[in-house]
C-alpha cells in the first residue's frame, strides 16, 4: 500500500499548495490506514512483545523527523524571513511565538504549548482550541476570543496535528484492535455518536468535523475491520480479476476524490462512501502488493514528504527560485514545488528515518530492505517486524 499512502500525501501537499483540493480525505484516509497497519502488526508481532517495545517503536517512526523538520524551520525563518515577516501561511512559528507573552501566561497554558509543540501530543487541540497571548485565557473555534493563539500556530510543523491524533490512536491500540467484533462495533457506533450529538449541538464544519479525537476514531476503527476482512480473505474464492479491481478501486478512490470533493461537500452520507470504500478494497490492494519492494520504498516517502512540504513551500517563497522566470505562477510552480517535496523527503528518509529505524531494531521492529540480504525475507514480513 506505499504507493496508495505515497498518493495520500502529495494530495495534503496539492491541496496547501493550492493546486488541488483532498487534505481532509488524505488525513481520514491515513486514520484508516494506521488502523490497518496498527493492528496488523500488533496481533503479527508486537502482541509477544512488551507494549513499551510498541510504543517505543512508534515513537521512534514518528517524532526524530518531527524534531530535525521543526528544527530546520526554526533555522530557516532565523536566516531568511526579516523580523515582523512570515515564513509562508502554513509555517511561521517565530513570527506567531513573538507576539506572546511569556513572563504573564499563566504556567499550564506554557506546559500545554511546550508538550504539545515538542512531541505532537496535543497538537490536534490547536485546531479547535485557542489560548489569548497574554492571560492564557482558553477559547474555542470558530469564534476564538481577541488575541487568540494556538499551539498549531506556534509549531514549526503544524501539520503535525493529524499525527498527534495517531498517536491517541497507538496510546490504546495495544488494548482493543484484537478485541472481538462486537467490542469494535461498539466503539464505532460510541464515535459517530458522539458526532452526531456534537453537530446537534452546533458544533459542525471545520474544524469539529475533522480534528476531534473520539469522533475520527471511526477511522482508526474502519482499518481495524479491514484488516480483520483481510484475514477472512483466504476463505473466499475471489477471482483474480475481483481482487485486482477491488485494490484498484482504492487507489482511484484516493486519485478521482479530489475532483469530486465540491459536488459530496456537506452530505453526511456521501462524504462517509469514500472511506469506506477505501476501507473495503485496503486488503485486497495490501494482499496485491506486499510483496513489492518498489511499493514499500515509495511509501517510505509518505511521512517524509507530509512533514516537509510546509518547509519546502516556504524557503521556495524566501528564494531566488520565488523570481526566477522558469518558475512563473500556476501548473509550472505546482510542478517544481512537488518535485522539490520529494527530493527534500528523499533525502530526510535517507539521512533520518533510514539510521532511526536500525535503532528501532532494538525494540522489536526489523531491519530495512536495504539491510536486508537480497531475498532473505518478503517485503510482508520485513513491513510487519519493523512497523
Amino acid at each position: 500500500m506505499g504507493s496508495l499512502r505515497f498518493i495520500l500525501a502529495l494530495l495534503v501537499v496539492g491541496s496547501h499548495l493550492g493546486a488541488f483540493g483532498g487534505a481532509t480525505f488524505a488525513v481520514k484516509a491515513f486514520f484508516i490506514i494506521s488502523g490497518f497497519y496498527m493492528t496488523l502488526v500488533i496481533d503479527t508481532r508486537y502482541h509477544k512483545l512488551s507494549v513499551w517495545s510498541f510504543y517505543a517503536s512508534r515513537l521512534l517512526r514518528l517524532l526524530p523527523l518531527y524534531w530535525v523538520v521543526g528544527a530546520l524551520t526554526l533555522i530557516a525563518e532565523c536566516l531568511l524571513v526579516p523580523p515582523g515577516q512570515m515564513m509562508s501561511k502554513m509555517a511561521s512559528p517565530i513570527f506567531y511565538a513573538s507576539s506572546l507573552d511569556l513572563g504573564s501566561l499563566p504556567i499550564p497554558i506554557l506546559i500545554y504549548a511546550g508538550v504539545s509543540d515538542t512531541t505532537m501530543f496535543g497538537l490536534d487541540t490547536g485546531q479547535w482550541l485557542g489560548f489569548n497571548r497574554f492571560s492564557g485565557e482558553l477559547s474555542l473555534a470558530p469564534d476564538f476570543g481577541p488575541d487568540a493563539m494556538s499551539v498549531m500556530a506556534i509549531s514549526p510543523v503544524p501539520q503535525g496535528w493529524s499525527v498527534g491524533l495517531e498517536l491517541l490512536f497507538y496510546l490504546i491500540a495495544p488494548f482493543i484492535v484484537r478485541r472481538s467484533l462486537w467490542f469494535l462495533a461498539s466503539l464505532c457506533a460510541l464515535s459517530l455518536a458522539l458526532r452526531i450529538v456534537l453537530m446537534a449541538a452546533g458544533f459542525f464544519g471545520d474544524p469539529w468535523n475533522r480534528t476531534l479525537f473520539a469522533s475520527e476514531l471511526v477511522y482508526f476503527l474502519l482499518g481495524v475491520l479491514a484488516y480483520r476482512l483481510y484475514l477472512q480473505l483466504p476463505r473466499f474464492n475471489f477471482s483474480p480479476r475481483m481482487e485486482l479491481g477491488l485494490a484498484a478501486m482504492v487507489l482511484g478512490v484516493a486519485i478521482i476524490y479530489w475532483p469530486i470533493d465540491h459536488v459530496i461537500r456537506g452530505s453526511l452520507i456521501w462524504e462517509t462512501v469514500p472511506y469506506i470504500l477505501v476501507a473495503v478494497g485496503m486488503p485486497f490492494l495490501f494482499r496485491l502488493t506486499k510483496n513489492i519492494s518498489l511499493d514499500a520504498n515509495i511509501g517510505e516517502l509518505s511521512y517524509p514528504i507530509y512533514m516537509v512540504h510546509n518547509l519546502v513551500i516556504g524557503l521556495i517563497l524566501w528564494s531566488p527560485l520565488n523570481t526566477a522566470p522558469f518558475v512563473g505562477t500556476g501548473r509550472p510552480r505546482y510542478v517544481l514545488t512537488i518535485a522539490l517535496v520529494i527530493a527534500a523527503a528523499f533525502l530526510l528518509d535517507r539521512l533520518v528515518a533510514l539510521p532511526i529505524d536500525r535503532l528501532r531494531v532494538r525494540f522489536g521492529a526489523q531491519k530495512r530492505i536495504e539491510d536486508q540480504r537480497p531475498g532473505a525475507r518478503t517485503w510482508a514480513y520485513q513491513m510487519i517486524r519493523r512497523m
